[in-house]
Order: C-alpha cells, then structure tokens, then sequence
C-alpha cells in the first residue's frame, strides 16, 4: 500500500514538469528584451530593478549588452512562434558560439568581466591578432548553426551568378537582345497585352546556368500575331532529352558486365505445379465446381493457374471459395481473377515455394531509341518478361511498403538504372537521405548538383 501510495503521489509532479509551456518562457524574454531596451537605448527610466540590470550586465559582458535586448526579443519570439526550432541542437549551440565569439571579439577591454576571463586568456595565448581571427571565425560559424545556411552553397550560387553575368555580358556584346528584334521587326508585337510573354515563378536559367544551357538565337523570329499554330509535341522531346552541358563529355558509362546475375536453380518446379493443379481441381469438385486446368503461367514469385470452368457455372462461386481454396492448398497468399481480363478463364495466384532470386542483371537490356535517359527497370512480371519504365514522364513517385518489402532495393535499383544509362551531362541528381545509411554510397558520381544530404534542415 505505501508504495502504490507513493506512486500516485509522483505521478502529478513529472506532469506539471512535462506540461511547461515553452511560450511562457518566450513571452518573458519578449518582455525583459523590451523593457531592458528601453533603458539601455532610450535612457528611459527603469527603477532600481531597471538600472541593476543594466549596470549588472554591463559589468558582466561589457558593451555587449547593447546586444542583448535584441537577442531576447529574437529569442523569445522564436519560442512563442516556432518553439520546436530553439529545442533543435544546432540552433542552441549556434546561440553559444555566437557569444563566445563575441566575448573573444570584445575581448577585456571592452567585454567587461566576463570578456576579461574568455576573452583576456585568449589574448594571452594566441595574441590581439589571434583573438580577432578567432572571434571572427566564431561569429560566423555560429551565424551558420542558428540560420541553417551552407557556405558552400552560397559560395556556389555566387559562382553561378557571376558566371550567368559574364555570359550575358558576351551575349549583349556579339549579338542585340531579342526584344530589340521584335521591336524593329514588329512594333505591334511589342505594345500588344495579348502576347506580352508572362515571367516565369521560377527562373532556372539563372538559378541553375551549368545545368541549363541557354538556347540558340533563331535568325528570323516569326511575328506573335502571325504564328498561332503551337509547336509539335516531337521537337519539345527531342530537345528535353538532347545533352544539356558539356563538362563530361570524357565520360564513359559503366560496362553492364558489372551487375550480377542470379544463379539457375535447378528444381522440380514442374512435377511441384502439376501436384498443386490436381489438388486446386479435386477441392473445387469437392465444393461441386467442375474446372479444368488450361494453362500456367510461372513467375519469379508467384505461379497463376488458369481454370476453364464448366457450362452454367458461376464465376462468383470460384471466387466465393477464397478461403477454402487457401486452407486447401495450405497458404494464406492467394488472389483470385473471376475471370482473367481478356479470357474466358478464372486465374488462381499461388505464391512459388522457393522463390527467384531476380537481379538488375537478369533484366537489364537495351530500351527503344525513344526511351529518355531516365528509363529504368523495376523487374519482372507474372509470366517472368522485364518490366522498364520512364520516370521522366512521372510527374511524381512514390515507393511504400511494410519492413523488408524491398524499397532501398527499388530505390538503388532505379539510381543503379540510370547511372548505366545517362551521362551527367544528361541527368544531375538531387540526394536526400536523413537516415543516413541509403544513399551515402552515391556520394563519388558525378551526377550530383549537391553532395547527399542529410539534414532536414538542409533538405526543407
């Protein structure tokens, strides 16, 4: 009895620890940010509570307390509107950086007590230089951890920027704009609101330059008003599947002797099947169905029977008999066709007892001339044939399944496809992978815009 008793008792108290709303704490750094503001930049007065503070934290950090109403208000605002994001790690250790680094910058002239210990020990040992660089560094690197940004990428993006300039600046230079043309060669066009062309949401030329490459000016653009015919469908997918750059045009696509292929089983699959088509005919007869097995087709995974049902039998009674037919043949896994599309057959599904191994290399093969690079291959289907398909014209994917269904395998499956198949030149990838033990394999290809990425934040 005490000890229920005791149990009862500490159950409220992890409650009340566990139900603290972290917006309360925002509210209050939201308030003590203003209210400190006004007496550090206002001047205004604050009462003893007011001026304690302020002469507290200036004896403590320094000048940087003009900061630090700042910092409370950001702060406490995040937590009232995006509370997960301050529980994040790089966040909080970005907030730690970012005052050290500042207290090693203000260093002890100027970084009151606190800037005398972090900052003076470091003068000591590395020097006024060192502790610039050092503070400097800090600041930035805590800077990167709080906003979530990439300094490569940024590096990056300057880079295409300034590329996209400098080619634009040649464009200008060897030949006129565009809309002059059309200004000269029809001055209708120009000032008509029914062709005016819309601009893009997204403008990949400039976001992407080394993926896209800028097309040709034609020599003679026809007039808006007079070409209303729009252009085939053929020329639209010659040109979105042609080489987009050339940086890799040394590229040389792996040997498909790489992948390999399942070894032959050697079973007695036929007298297996001949057994289970006897025995699904004599439990339909016990159940008053006379059937007849016309045919078998045998899969990797799953062999389907074929029945030629007797006159005046019902299709609905063999599918009826679902269960029975699976307490019969001692399996759960069991589909019924009633009928077959197509045939005047009902088809019985029957998982194989040992099923086919199948391989990237059993069903990789050579795809029609007009099959995009991103053409794939999935597997195999019922009667054993290779299945392909094109993601290009899949407007969205998405692969789903319980544990050890066979996603990674579908996933590397896909990628392994079209790292066979494509160039860089002619696919650039876009990686994510937050559990970290799919995709790090794909790191070294060249087909990546971005190294595999890992982090949500990154990712979002």
């Amino acid at each position: 009895m005490p000890r229920a008793t005791k149990k009862k008792r500490a159950t409220p108290r992890k409650q009340r620890r566990t139900l603290q709303h972290p917006e309360l704490w925002g509210l209050g750094l939201v308030a003590l940010g203003l209210f400190l503001g006004s007496v550090v930049y206002a001047g205004w007065n604050g009462g003893y509570v007011g001026r304690a503070l302020a002469d507290g934290f200036d004896a403590v950090i320094g000048s940087a307390t003009w900061v630090l109403p700042v910092a409370f208000v950001v702060v406490g605002a995040l937590m009232v509107v995006r509370s997960a994001l301050v529980d994040v790690r790089p966040f909080r250790t970005g907030l730690a950086i970012v005052a050290c680094g500042l207290m090693v910058t203000l260093g002890r002239d100027q970084g009151g007590y606190l800037g005398q210990m972090l900052g003076g020990a470091v003068g000591v040992a590395i020097g006024a230089t060192g502790s610039t660089i050092l503070g400097i560094l800090l600041l930035l690197v805590g800077s990167l951890l709080l906003s979530g940004a990439s300094l490569g990428a940024i590096l990056r993006r300057s880079g295409h920027q300034v590329r996209h300039h400098v080619a634009q600046q040649r464009g200008r230079r060897r030949r006129p704009a565009p809309a002059e043309i059309e200004t000269w060669d029809d001055p209708v066009a120009s000032v008509s609101p029914v062709t005016a062309k819309k601009a893009p949401p997204v403008d990949a030329e400039r976001a992407f330059p080394d993926v896209i490459e800028p097309a040709p000016l034609a020599s003679l653009a026809p007039s808006p008003l007079l070409s209303v015919e729009p252009e085939p469908l053929v020329s639209q997918q010659e040109q979105l599947f042609e080489d987009m750059t050339g940086e890799h045009a040394e590229y040389k696509l792996p040997d498909r002797n790489v992948l390999n292929v399942s070894a032959v089983k050697d079973d007695d699959t036929g007298e297996t099947s001949a057994r289970v088509a006897e025995l699904l005919v004599q439990t339909l007869s016990h159940f008053g169905i006379d059937a007849n097995v016309v045919g078998q087709i045998s899969g990797p995974r799953v062999t389907r029977y074929e029945l030629q049902l007797a006159p005046g039998t019902k299709v609905s009674k063999v599918a009826a008999l679902k269960d029975d037919l699976s307490y019969a043949l001692a399996t759960t896994e069991i589909r019924i066709l009633a009928p077959i599309p197509g045939k005047q057959a009902v088809g019985v599904e029957l998982p194989n007892l040992s099923p086919n191994l199948v391989t990237l290399g059993d069903i990789f093969d050579d795809l029609p001339a007009t099959a995009s690079p991103l053409s794939v291959w999935i597997g195999k289907d019922i009667s054993g044939a290779a299945v392909w398909t094109d993601l290009a014209r899949m407007p969205h994917l998405l692969i789903a399944g319980t544990t050890g269904s066979g996603k990674s395998g579908c996933i590397n499956t896909l990628l392994t496809s079209i790292l066979l198949r494509a160039t860089p030149d002619e696919c650039r990838m876009i990686l994510i992978d937050p559990k970290r033990i799919e995709l790090n394999h794909y790191e070294s290809i060249p087909h990546l815009l971005t190294p595999v990425v890992s982090s949500p934040k990154e990712a979002s």
